[in-house]
């Protein structure tokens, strides 16, 4: 098994991240909110450099100053 780690804001980037891979929704967990997109990067550095079997699937390119971030894990 392994674990797909990643950032979002915008739901329809998970939505479309998790379409385009294949995963099972059901093995979705959602944390956050972050407040800035360095607080959220933080998470995924430190989680990934703890789960041996991870891989990080998801950080957009484009962030909007209006909205919060949130995190992700997928098992694959």
């Amino acid at each position: 098994m392994k674990i797909i780690i990643g950032i979002f804001q915008d739901k329809s980037d998970l939505t479309g991240f998790h379409k385009k891979r294949m995963l099972d929704v059901s093995s979705l967990t959602e944390v956050g909110p972050f407040f800035s997109k360095s607080q959220a990067l933080s998470w995924i550095k430190e989680l990934h450099s703890k789960i041996e079997n991870s891989e990080i699937g998801l950080i957009p390119e484009h962030s909007q100053e209006n909205l919060q971030w949130y995190g992700f894990t997928f098992e694959e």
